[in-house]
């Protein structure tokens, strides 16, 4: 983690403790001066010592993290889900009054299994659960996934996604799985995001000319730089995107035409990733450039001196540990918020200054809290899980006003419907990766805008390994094995939708089971139509 010393940097302490004082003193200095300020005493030069390791560079951002006031100030403070519930209602006002009614525990474990370990619960799981008289059995359940090798695979390959979905790079010179499982090991260890977010950030990664296509993408953490082709421009759009939900990718060319940035600040953010001196061309003459000096968005500027190694650990720690920088939690809350109710307090990726926003101070209580809790990725799961806005209905919904009085219906993700279809059929990793194909969205696309295709549905229907499969199941010959067409139906529908039948639907399916003349085609028939229904590729 964010260490606090080693015998690397106590062979120099006077330079690492100028260091840290220098990159302390603007973060906080940041925060009762103008953005843009200049200053015009200059710094003496300084003799920094080398920050070539990812370990010195983690042991750096270490002491810079402890002298930030921000996580020592919310050790005292408390914000519970019952308190999320209370400041929602007054932000809802009458709005309140029309909220969708509290969810069952079927449809809580089966919502809770998907959301956040990408898998179904089985049906004994189901059973127990709903017979549990424990009115804790819920925030319970919610600790029991979190603590799950599925969980930390879960959001390892979501932000995979997020990094690499639209990356141009060189397939050959990027490695998502290695980074899938860096990720994985984290969100497994419990690492803070901000910790992960400045691992990424401050990665280095360099070629190996001794190795054909070896960029050190064997390295997970080197993958964020790698699949932005180590370019200063994209790394500076991607870091904006990624970890502060702005897009700032437009002022490249010009300024921003819909949020306040202008072309400079993106030169500025960019020359923290450029090894050597930066140059922002020309508008009217792309032979002609300007030397552009690094400055973070809110005016953070480094010291002159610093090598490309300590620029990155200065933007890493201007990024996370600035008191003014609000958007580095509320971007992480935002996405997440996003992900488990179906719509965000922003749009994902569009939280600049001129963003459009619902029911802001809620999103803003909880990234502070977010930061007081020490960036703890798994609070925020607990936080809005054990909440009633979580544990509500789902509905579509028309306006605004309506946010947050329901759960919006959310389209599985690729891996979450292979999941679904292994829990049926047993693993095939050929159909698997044929339904990541297939299924591929964006995963900073918000679920109001996402749409189902014809191929999907034809590959559920007609896909030959998916029907033979089927057939062939272990859970096909587990319903054969059931004398009761009742308990039949039962169980069909608890091992495929993860909920019970409704009396009508148990009526027409036992009807139609009394009526076939072939069992055995009856019950693969009844496996395919609720394979096939919208509710198991959607979320409940």
């Amino acid at each position: 983690m964010l260490q606090r010393g080693s015998s690397s940097l106590r062979k120099r302490p006077h330079q690492w403790i100028t260091l840290v004082a220098l990159i302390c003193l603007t973060l906080l200095a940041t925060s009762s001066a103008a953005p843009r300020k200049n200053t015009k005493k200059k710094l003496p030069p300084l003799n920094l010592p080398p920050l070539k390791t990812q370990e010195q560079k983690m042991q750096l951002l270490g002491y810079i993290r402890q002298n930030m006031p921000t996580l020592r100030q919310g050790s005292r403070v408390s914000f519970s889900s019952q308190d999320l519930d209370k400041a929602l209602a007054l932000e809802l006002g009458n709005t309140l009054t029309q909220a969708a009614p509290l969810i069952d525990d079927e449809t809580f474990i089966r919502r809770a299994s998907l959301d956040l370990t990408g898998t179904l619960p089985t049906a004994e799981k189901i059973k127990t659960f709903v017979a549990d008289q424990n009115s804790n059995k819920r925030s319970d359940y919610i600790d029991e996934l979190l603590e799950t090798e599925a969980y930390a695979r879960k959001w390892a390959r979501y932000w995979t996604s997020v990094i690499f979905y639209e990356s141009e790079a060189n397939k050959r010179r990027v490695n998502p799985e290695a980074l899938e499982d860096w990720l994985a090991e984290q969100f497994r260890k419990g690492a803070p995001w901000d910790y992960i977010t400045v691992m990424l950030i401050s990665a280095t990664p360099e070629r190996n000319k001794k190795k054909k296509n070896d960029y050190g993408q064997d390295y997970g953490p080197n993958n964020f730089v790698l699949a932005c082709e180590n370019k200063s421009t994209e790394l500076a759009s991607e870091t904006a995107r990624i970890f502060m939900g702005i897009s700032i990718q437009c002022a490249e060319c010009h300024d921003h035409p819909f949020d306040n940035w202008k072309r400079i600040q993106f030169h500025e953010l960019a020359a923290f990733f450029h090894p050597y001196t930066y140059k922002m061309p020309s508008q009217e003459d792309p032979t002609v450039s300007t030397v552009v000096k690094p400055r973070f968005l809110l005016g953070e500027k480094p010291y002159e001196n610093m090598k490309s190694d300590a620029r990155r650990v200065s933007i890493a720690a201007y990024l996370a540990y600035n008191p003014q920088n609000y958007w580095f939690a509320r971007a992480y809350v935002n996405r997440i918020w996003s992900e488990l109710i179906g719509d965000g307090f922003y749009d994902v990726d569009s939280l600049g200054p001129d963003g459009d926003v619902v029911h802001k101070p809620i999103v803003n209580r909880i990234a502070a809290n977010f930061r007081y809790k020490d960036f703890d990725p798994k609070w925020v799961f607990r936080l809005i899980m054990n909440s009633q806005v979580y544990q509500r209905e789902m509905r579509t919904m028309d306006s605004p006003s309506e946010l947050f009085t329901a759960i919006r219906p959310s389209r599985l993700r690729p891996d979450v419907v292979a999941n679904s279809v292994s829990h049926v059929i047993g693993e095939n990793p050929q159909l698997r990766k044929e339904i990541d194909s297939v299924f591929d969205m964006n995963p900073s696309l918000p679920q109001s805008t996402l749409e189902g295709s014809i191929q999907q549905a034809l590959l559920l229907m007609n896909q030959r390994e998916l029907q033979q499969a089927l057939s062939q199941s272990e859970l096909k010959l587990k319903l054969l094995g059931i004398t009761s067409n009742e308990e039949l139906v039962q169980s069909l529908y608890l091992n495929v939708l993860a909920r019970n039948p409704t009396p009508d639907e148990l009526q027409r399916n036992v009807s139609y089971l009394q009526s076939s003349e072939k069992r055995d085609e009856a019950v693969e028939d009844l496996l395919w139509v609720l394979v096939n229904c919208t509710e198991f590729r959607t979320k409940r």
